[in-house]
């Protein structure tokens, strides 16, 4: 009887032993499961944050040359420079990153290392070291070359992926960093940034008291814990890569909506065109690009003011969206300029709907911050890809050229001859 009872208690510790040592796997593979997985945002946070960056310079320049040209003031390209510096600089200052993260530039002087390959440009966390000189022979508290190690990537491939030891944002410890880098090499700039390991940790443990519950119920419970566990694990599994989808998507939104109007951003409006054109030389279904821009804009924005200006901006793309159909797409494509997506649209439809909008914005009145009522025109040009087009740029050219004929009359519309043909 003792036997037989020693041996089921052996048996029973054997389970436990076995329930604990599976449960101690399923938790180690599961946390190492989260760990890649949130890595993985963090990455495409990092990388989505900086592009950005880079599309908006870009925007940037376009806009400060556009402003100054339509004001007949000359600007050089270091003017315009020193003053995307500027805004970057407020930007970054001001960013609240609750996980650590920030984001600053380094400027290249000799792409070929060594002492004073660069300039320290903007650092939100040294700031009183910004325009010092860098070397690649600089070293990392754990004796790795951090800047030897950027340089290279970026002269190599644009961009790059690397850690470092770095201190903390607003504190004095210093921890592993996971930074992204890329070249801007108008300006010579590398624009990184960089985000601790141990926030990686910390979003996986938000809820640890509830996992060390469901971790000591499979070691008391044997195989129900193993079972407990592992259900927990998947459902914060699926819990936490939502919620990383849905940071995506919200960064995906930011990117791709004009923040003024709502309309489309160009960023989203150029990846389109270029899926349309493609689709159009697979299937030969041909699709509309239509091209406005507000009449007289800068006479408007001068004699009543930007915020005026602004409200006609959005409340024309409203009455636009109102006048077009759902599958239509509207997109700002700069200061007053927009482009309509119009699929599926006969020749004779066409004519039709663009003298609709020409009508809809003619008849609307535009309060101006005084009350009176302004009425505005826009003119719009038309094509359709055509079988020549190598790219987008062949498409817009022709569209500009269509709405460079219809501005010869204004509050109208001209539709390219061989548009559908």
């Amino acid at each position: 009887m003792k036997d037989k009872y020693q041996r089921t208690l052996s048996h029973s510790l054997l389970i436990c032993l076995f329930c604990l040592i599976t449960t101690l796997v399923i938790q180690a593979a599961t946390t190492y499961a989260l760990y890649r997985s949130a890595l993985s945002f963090q990455q495409a946070y990092i990388q989505h944050t900086v592009d950005n960056i880079v599309l908006n310079i870009d925007v940037l320049r376009d806009n400060i040359q556009k402003h100054h040209k339509e004001m007949n003031q000359p600007i050089t390209d270091e003017e315009i420079r020193n003053i995307i510096e500027s805004i970057l600089r407020k930007v970054f200052y001001e960013a609240s990153n609750e996980n650590g993260s920030y984001v600053w530039i380094n400027e290249v002087i000799n792409y070929e290392g060594g002492d004073d390959y660069a300039r320290r440009l903007i650092h939100p966390n040294l700031r009183n070291t910004e325009s010092i000189s860098l070397s690649t022979q600089m070293q990392d508290a754990e004796g790795n070359y951090p800047y030897l190690t950027e340089l290279e990537g970026v002269r190599e491939h644009g961009s790059l992926f690397y850690s470092y030891y770095f201190k903390d944002l607003g504190a004095d410890t210093i921890s592993k960093k996971l930074s992204y880098a890329r070249l801007y090499p108008d300006y010579n700039w590398i624009i990184c940034m960089g985000i601790p390991y141990h926030a990686v940790w910390e979003n996986i443990y938000a809820g640890s008291t509830a996992l060390k519950f469901i971790i000591l119920c499979g070691y008391l419970l044997s195989l129900c814990g193993i079972i407990a566990t592992s259900l927990y694990a998947l459902r914060l599994y699926w819990r936490q890569h939502k919620l990383q989808q849905d940071e995506l998507n919200v960064l995906q939104q930011v990117i791709d909506t004009d923040s003024l109007t709502r309309a489309h951003s160009r960023h989203y409006g150029t990846a389109r065109l270029k899926e349309l054109l493609d689709d159009y030389h697979d299937t030969e279904q041909n699709t509309i690009i239509a091209m406005f821009d507000i009449d007289y804009f800068k006479t408007v924005n001068d004699t009543y003011g930007h915020d005026f200006g602004d409200i006609v901006l959005r409340e024309t793309v409203e009455q636009i969206k109102n006048n077009i159909r759902r599958e239509d797409c509207l997109i700002r494509w700069g200061g007053d300029e927009f482009i309509i997506i119009l699929p599926h649209m006969s020749r004779q439809d066409l004519e039709q709907q663009l003298k609709r909008l020409n009508q809809c914005i003619r008849s609307h009145t535009f309060a101006n911050t005084s009350g009176k009522l302004q009425h505005i025109t826009i003119s719009i040009g038309a094509t359709s890809f055509q079988s020549n087009d190598i790219s987008i740029d062949t498409t817009l050219k022709r569209v500009d050229n269509a709405l460079y004929q219809a501005k010869k009359v204004r509050n109208t519309f001209h539709i390219e001859s061989d548009t559908l043909n």
